[in-house]
């Protein structure tokens, strides 16, 4: 994981109770992570529960899959990862078997052991979110972390946790559409899915995992041939799902999106609807516009200090007195490129591609 687990989530919250205009304390660090992870424990259990047991062993062969892992080793390599970095967070070894190069317990095969090996290792990242300090103290690196020795905290772990969730439940999503299932949180009657150290600044290390985001997407939207950009997936549940250019526009839309938020201004209209300029078609054209978003997000985190980072700057959606902060924002960007890059990979496998970050 320490190449892919891009986390600006880092920062989430940076940390202490401020009082908001109407009295009342923004959540701690611990209590953002428990609202992430309780939304990604819906998901990833959604989808884990959306697959039949026969299609656990799941695996694409349509374009250049080998090596990659089953729908089964998906999930344990997630939860794999909740047992490491919570361990890390904790100071404890990880409980049980997690398996070499992070595949989860061998001892776990069938769905239901499955399903419950993930969810027990949502319960012990809450668990972890609930030893956070608010000070940012610094722990010891986990293995699989990329944090430079000496960086890393109990927040930043849990932020990369986070993230790399949202990556493997994007090409979890895949493998259900691959096999003619349509996702729990894309079904027409669900709800869906809501989607540092000493003197470094908070916007110092968001626009570092910000630039890995960059790297990775922008990265794999330049591998797919330009004629392949209208390509969308067929055969399977992947009725009404976007084409590759459709999905890079959308987190570069989003990427705008938030980028407009944090600094307080409106957003465009094609930027509120998460889909992008309508003229924009060919692929340097999308390649500037995806690039141009990630530029649009370093100019915004540059603002956020250790005075703003955690005052409420917009209520999260119209008729909710829910309020979100510059960095969740930030996060948001992140977390939702992650969502969708996974879904990227996919989309480059089913071409007989190679994702850049795996080879």
């Amino acid at each position: 994981m320490k190449t892919k687990s891009l986390f600006v989530l880092l920062l989430i919250a940076a940390g202490c109770f401020v009082q908001t205009a109407s009295g009342q304390a923004n959540r701690t660090n611990t209590q953002i992570i428990d609202f992430i992870l309780d939304i990604q424990e819906k998901a990833v259990l959604g989808v884990a529960e959306a697959m039949p047991a026969e299609k656990y062993d799941f695996l694409p062969t349509a374009g250049v899959f080998q090596g990659v892992r089953s729908f089964a080793d998906q999930l344990k390599h997630i939860a794999a990862d909740n047992y490491m970095l919570g361990a890390g967070i904790l100071g404890e070894k990880e409980p049980g078997n997690t398996g070499p190069n992070e595949s989860g317990s061998s001892l776990v095969r069938t769905k239901p052991e499955i399903i419950a090996y993930v969810r027990d290792s949502f319960a012990y990242m809450h668990r972890a979110a609930a030893a956070i300090d608010d000070a940012k103290t610094p722990i010891p690196t986990p293995d699989i972390s990329p944090w430079p020795a000496g960086t890393a905290t109990r927040l930043g772990v849990a932020i990369e946790d986070c993230v790399h969730t949202w990556d493997h439940y994007g090409q979890l999503v895949e493998y259900l559409r691959m096999s003619g299932i349509v996702p729990p949180g894309n079904r027409a009657d669900s709800n869906g899915v809501a989607m540092a150290h000493g003197g470094v600044s908070l916007s110092h290390v968001l626009d570092f995992w910000i630039s890995n985001t960059e790297k990775d997407v922008v990265s794999a939207a330049d591998a797919m041939p330009e004629e392949k950009y209208s390509f969308v997936p067929t055969g399977g549940g992947f009725d009404g799902v976007r084409t590759f250019a459709q999905q890079v526009k959308h987190l570069a839309a989003n990427n705008y999106r938030m980028a407009a938020r944090i600094l307080g201004q409106p957003a465009t209209p094609d930027q509120e609807a998460e889909v992008g300029p309508d003229d924009l078609r060919t692929k340097p054209q999308i390649m500037d516009y995806v690039r141009g978003s990630f530029v649009a997000l370093h100019r915004s985190v540059a603002t956020i200090n250790a005075e703003n980072a955690v005052i409420p700057v917009l209520k999260a959606r119209e008729g909710t007195t829910q309020q979100n902060t510059r960095v969740q924002f930030a996060v948001d960007a992140v977390a939702h490129s992650y969502d969708h890059y996974g879904q990227m990979v996919e989309y480059l496998r089913m071409n007989g591609i190679i994702p850049p970050a795996s080879r």
